[in-house]
């Protein structure tokens, strides 16, 4: 009989530890690369860095919350022009766990454009100052803090206050430790 108190105990413990190490609060550094494009507008992909800083709450194993402030080089080059906007983006996330570390990622992304030049000349009151983007994705985190994080971001919002057809898309991949 006490052995049987002891083992459920002792796997009450276990579970309640397990449990409770997948809930709470947490926060990180990520950084990457972006594969960015303005979309209509006719010119090619360009990479441009991102990273940031990122807190999260865990409500449960399988969802949580996350915000990132993040910088995001994004544009388009072509041969005749090259579009470069320097912005902060802030994506708050709903992450869906699909298995131990492994989240589906998507929320809604407020974007401040800091700058914007068309190769050397300064375009940025030309563009909206704030953005709305829809960012779609994955990430995961091993059990030692090393993450890694892929993502998509549908532009909503045009980059451009008098042309309506000009949006962000772009494509984000990045690595980070969550502490």
């Amino acid at each position: 009989m006490k052995k049987n108190l002891l083992l459920v105990v002792v796997c009450t413990l276990f579970v309640t530890s397990a449990y409770a190490q997948e809930r709470g609060f947490g926060y990180g550094i990520k950084a990457g690369v972006n594969i960015a494009k303005v979309t209509n507008m006719g010119v090619d992909s360009k990479v441009g860095f991102t990273g940031g800083i990122f807190v999260d709450y865990r409500f449960s194993k399988v969802f949580a919350l996350s915000a990132d402030i993040l910088y995001s080089g994004q544009g388009g080059d072509d041969t005749l022009e090259k579009l470069k906007t320097d912005n902060l983006n802030i994506p708050i996330l709903a992450n869906l766990y699909l298995a131990k570390g492994l989240a589906f990622k998507t929320g809604l992304q407020p974007g401040f454009v800091m700058g914007a030049k068309i190769d050397d000349t300064p375009v940025t009151d030309g563009c909206n100052t704030v953005t709305f983007a829809v960012p779609v994705g994955l990430s995961y985190t091993f059990s030692c803090g090393l993450l890694f994080d892929v993502r998509y971001q549908i532009g909503l919002s045009n980059v451009f206050k008098e042309q309506d057809k000009y949006r962000n898309g772009v494509f984000s991949i990045m690595a980070g430790w969550r502490f």
